[in-house]
Parts: C-alpha cells; structure tokens; sequence
C-alpha cells in the first residue's frame, strides 16, 4: 500500500476521469503529467480509471492517486464477472467513485458500498445530482462528495461559477460531522478558468474529462499541458478563496445549461 494511499484526499485535488476514451499509453501519459503538476502546485491529484488500468497505473509511481470507476458488493467467494474491493486494493487502487450518473446506486446500495470499501481501507468519492442528495450522502462519511448536477455533465459553462457551491459545501461538511467530508463540484469544467472559479468559490476539489483529454486528434502533449494548466488553476483557485477574493461578480446559475464529460 503506497503512502498516498495512507495519506488519503487532502485539498486541494483535482481529478481526471478518462472514462473508457483512453488507451493504457495515453492514460499512463496524462497520469505522469498530472502527478508532475500536482507535485509542483501542491495539488492532489485523482485519476479515476477502467478496472484494468488499475494495476499499470498505480505501478507508475506517478504521485497520483488512483481511483476505481466503480465496484460490487460481494466478498471473496465463487463468483465471476464481479468487481470486489478487496481485488481493487490488491491492484494498486486508493479508491473508487460511487453512484456516477452512468452508474446509479440506490441508498442501500450505496451506504454497503462505502462500508465494504472503507473496511478494506478504499477512499470513496460518491456522486449526488443535487444539493439534497450531497448533504443525504455526506452523512454516510466518504471521504469526498462530488455535487455534479446532471445538466452540467458534457456541457460547456462558459466561466461561471455556480452560485450554490458555497452554502453546499458548507453543508456537506457539516454532514460530514466528525469526519471530515470533502466536498467537490464538477461538470462543465471545459477550462482552466471554470477550474480556478469553481475553487475560488469554495469547493476543496473539482475535475474535468474532456477538459484535459480533448478530442480523438489531441496530442499526448496537448493533453499534458492541459493538465498542468486545470491543475494550477485549481491551487490558484483555492488560494484565492483563501485570500478571499472569490469574484462574486462571475457567479451565475447554470445548472439548466444543456448537455465538458466529467
């Protein structure tokens, strides 16, 4: 078990979900570049990949940590075809993303998911379409929430942060109550500069798909400039916010913007 692993999520963070768009060698590539970024910014970076990248991304030594895109319940037994969170951490996984709006949990299924993974020491990140549901979710104690309104996800929100991320955050962390809950906003983050204003407003961490991986022609060197660009945004961001100069003027609601890939 590597020390990052240990060490869990600290903010500010960023995260990179290639989703299944990616071969090995360019994911391996963009998890170089962002363990370089997030080193020299001071950022924690996750990079949330298909189940068989696990082990070869991990091996890398990159300084990222890795998460699963998602897993089952069971324990050690004669089943077949099923994801268990004790194989994810053999892999090399610090831990996995739960009820993705591409792959839904009810309640039940999710606060057994957050226990098994937490009893096998696996960090979780679960997804909530809305604020009701992040601070619902907060209280099962992940480690991070990410409030990603489905709206949002694929579209492009121009540089606007969302007006809500303030009082949900806060929320969630008192959720959270004696375990400190992370909360983290996504979706439509197509730049750098929606990165840094979704941090300035507040958030401990945010992400982007598409925003770093770009389009079917983008470069391996494209993609790592991407990188290091959304990733010092995020440590400027959360410097800002920390400054208290969050820029209140740039605040608009855009959950109803219409279908970034986060």
């Amino acid at each position: 078990m590597n020390g990052l692993l240990r060490a869990g999520i600290t903010a500010p963070f960023f995260e990179i979900g290639p989703k299944n768009l990616l071969r090995r060698d360019a994911i391996e590539a963009v998890a170089i570049a962002a363990g370089a970024a997030g080193a020299t910014h001071g950022v924690t970076v996750l990079v949330t990949v298909p189940t068989a990248m696990i082990a070869p991304v991990h091996d890398l030594g990159a300084g990222v940590l890795v998460l699963a895109q998602g897993m089952g319940t069971a324990g050690l037994g004669p089943s077949m075809d099923v994801v268990t969170p004790e194989s994810l951490i053999d892999a090399g996984a610090a831990g996995v993303m739960l009820n993705h709006d591409a792959n839904p949990l009810d309640d039940a299924q999710l606060a057994l998911a957050i226990e098994r993974a937490r009893g096998v020491g696996l960090l979780t990140v679960v997804c909530a379409d809305t604020d009701a549901d992040a601070v619902r979710f907060a209280a099962l104690q992940p480690d991070v929430v990410l409030l990603e309104p489905p709206a949002l996800i694929g579209a492009d929100a121009a540089d606007a942060v969302r007006p809500w991320i303030p009082a949900s955050s806060a929320a969630i962390h008192v959720a959270g109550g004696d375990r400190r809950v992370h909360a983290m906003h996504a979706g439509g983050v197509a730049s750098a500069a929606i990165a840094e204003a979704i941090m300035a407003a507040g958030a401990d961490g945010t992400g982007s798909t598409s925003g770093v991986l770009g389009g079917a022609g983008t470069s391996a060197a494209d993609r790592a400039d991407a990188a290091h660009a959304f990733i010092a945004a995020t440590r400027l961001g959360w410097d800002r916010a920390r400054a208290g100069s969050a820029h209140p003027h740039q605040i608009r609601d855009t959950r109803t913007t219409t279908k970034e890939t986060s």
